[in-house]
């Protein structure tokens, strides 16, 4: 689990600190940051487990043509961009893992990292990461002073199966599996319900996966069909309990590709997901996203509410606080979700529980989104009449209180 993270100069986040717990919950209003504070934690996930900054196809993109120069605060790219990880067993004055990037001649490039290693502390600006190789000797992947292209757990990933440098690659290795895989969901409706087709990869084989907005989701759940069945069935069974109609999962193939549809208890006929309402197409993504989720991967769901009535609310909040315990068994998965709902917020069975689960997200001009929790149980209350009673976005500002000044140079603490 990540316990806190804390993201300088990516987006509307200039020095953005946020703990985060099992299942975390954001409100604020439009433009805020919470989606900066998701994008940015992807970034993260992608740098460390799987993209370098440049290579051989060109700078890191976020999504197609959006790279750095454009992620970057205020599009200043004379600026760094810094991650700083916390995880449980860190202190909190100091980060287990920091990232700083910079942009110089050769274009963005890791300019430090900082890594809590089981034996120690490793620092690229004080150390050379050097070690033995079967094949090619001695690899040096950084060096004191010198910018890289690309994180270390990225670098040293072609030498995991390497004899000799296994041992010193290993805890780079680690530290990606504990920041884990970490993904961010918006998904709609009609992109759910839409044909969908596997990519052809370069080596010829056939690959499939589910964008962020839904879409390619009837690929998986049919793959998962066929070769994992409790798993499928026990997203069939939930389907159902929450929409009683639902009997099953079904598909539909044609040469457009593959789609969803439904047997239910209103037609004869299997329905086609257009045919099905929203909040059923919504829903399974949701159960089919939880049920899969592995223990290292950290989920970012931007609006889970959307397209279900508020009297199921409390049932899908029950379903991410079950999810996110492990409260039936299963290994615990990391939630974090954004919301615009007030009848989201207030399914929190116990006041106090919202005290460790929501964040209010904030923006202001000079210092950039603004993350805090809540500090007594009276400012839920507060929070939730003050949400509840304005139709407008602003509904935040000065609720439980305003946003402490920005303190001049050399002012007291």
């Amino acid at each position: 689990m990540i316990r806190r993270v804390r993201v300088q100069n990516f987006l509307s986040l200039k020095d953005t600190t946020v703990d985060l717990s099992p299942l975390t919950i954001f409100i604020g209003p439009n433009a805020s940051g919470k989606s900066a504070v998701f994008k940015a934690l992807v970034a993260l996930s992608k740098l460390l487990r799987s993209v370098p900054l440049r290579g051989p196809r060109g700078e890191f993109t976020f999504d197609p043509a959006v790279t750095l120069d454009y992620l970057v605060w205020q599009g200043n790219s004379g600026l760094p961009v810094v991650f700083e990880v916390w995880f449980p067993d860190d202190p909190d004055e100091e980060p287990g893992y920091t990232l700083e990037l910079r942009k110089g001649d050769l274009g963005w490039s890791v300019s430090r990292e900082r890594i809590r290693l089981p034996d120690g502390w490793f620092d690229s600006a004080e150390q050379a990461l050097q070690f033995p190789t079967e094949r090619l000797g001695v690899v040096e992947l950084s060096a004191p002073g010198r910018p890289y292209r690309g994180t270390l757990c990225h670098l040293v990933w072609p030498f995991r199966n390497d004899e000799a440098a296994s041992s010193r690659v290993a805890p780079f290795r680690d530290l990606a599996d504990r920041v884990g895989e970490i993904w961010r969901y918006r998904p709609s409706a009609n992109d759910i319900a839409s044909f969908a087709k596997p990519a052809q990869a370069e080596n010829g084989k056939r690959w499939m996966y589910v964008r962020e907005n839904g879409w390619g989701l009837s690929l998986e759940l049919q793959r998962l069909q066929g070769t994992h069945r409790a798993l499928f069935e026990s997203i069939e069974r939930e389907l159902h309990e929450v929409f009683p109609h639902v009997r099953f999962i079904g598909f539909q193939t044609e040469r457009s590709g593959v789609r969803l549809a439904f047997t239910t208890d209103r037609s004869e006929d299997i329905v086609p997901a257009p045919e099905e309402s929203d909040g059923v197409l919504l829903t399974t993504f949701l159960l089919w996203r939880v049920y899969t989720a592995p223990p290292n991967m950290r989920l970012c769901l931007e609006e889970p509410e959307s397209g279900v009535h508020p009297y199921l609310l409390q049932q899908r909040c029950r379903l991410l606080r079950r999810f996110a315990s492990a409260a039936d068994g299963r290994e615990p998965v990391q939630l974090l979700v954004a919301t615009h709902s007030a009848d989201f917020i207030g399914t929190l069975e116990e006041r106090t529980d919202a005290l460790d689960i929501i964040r209010v997200v904030e923006f202001d001009r000079e210092r950039g989104t603004i993350v805090r929790g809540l500090s007594d149980v009276a400012q839920v209350d507060t929070l939730l009449d003050a949400f509840g009673g304005n139709a407008g976005e602003l509904w935040w500002s000065g609720a439980i209180g305003a946003v402490p000044p920005i303190e001049e140079p050399g002012s007291p603490g």
